[in-house]
């Protein structure tokens, strides 16, 4: 997220509490800068981005499904969850993070740390994994994986701590 330093613009208050219409539409504009966006979802009920606001996402249930789109297109970015037909998440975030090469992996999992060792062991900085599940909050967070990569791409050879 872009933060102004006196008030971060997703942080405007309305009587005490942040105004999401704003966050909203901070979110609309991450987007539009962004486009085109392709984003791979893998076992999740539901669609994360709202085509209305111009990203593309390919939604599969299965790794299989999965590790074939992956094969014939290039996406931005992936986003992991949990219900998978044909795999447990562990082994199919081995297997993604296997293929994905610098493309960021969002995991949408229950408990970190089973994930968090496969990144640690793969050596996976980019992605991230998370235990949440509101569309809002994963919105945002596959944004940020998706500006830093871009940004790391027009400057190869950066590290970041």
């Amino acid at each position: 997220m872009l933060y102004h330093l006196d008030e971060a613009i997703a942080r405007r208050q309305v009587g005490g509490r942040p105004e999401p219409r704003r966050a909203s539409m901070f979110d609309d504009l991450v987007i539009e800068a962004l486009q085109p966006v392709d984003i791979l979802q893998i076992g999740m009920p539901g669609q994360l981005l709202e085509r209305s606001l111009g990203a593309v996402v390919r939604r599969t249930g299965s790794l299989h499904e999965a590790l074939s789109a992956m094969a014939e297109h290039e996406f931005d970015a992936i986003l992991l969850g949990s219900g998978l037909a044909d795999a447990w998440p562990t082994a199919a975030y081995e297997r993604i993070a296997e293929v994905a090469g610098s493309r960021p992996v969002l995991v949408q999992v229950d408990a970190i740390w089973p994930m968090a060792s496969i990144k640690q062991r793969q050596g996976r900085e980019q992605d991230v994994i998370v235990a949440t599940e509101k569309p809002s909050l994963l919105t945002r967070l596959i944004l940020a994986a998706i500006l830093r990569s871009r940004a790391l791409a027009e400057e190869p050879g950066t590290q970041i701590g």
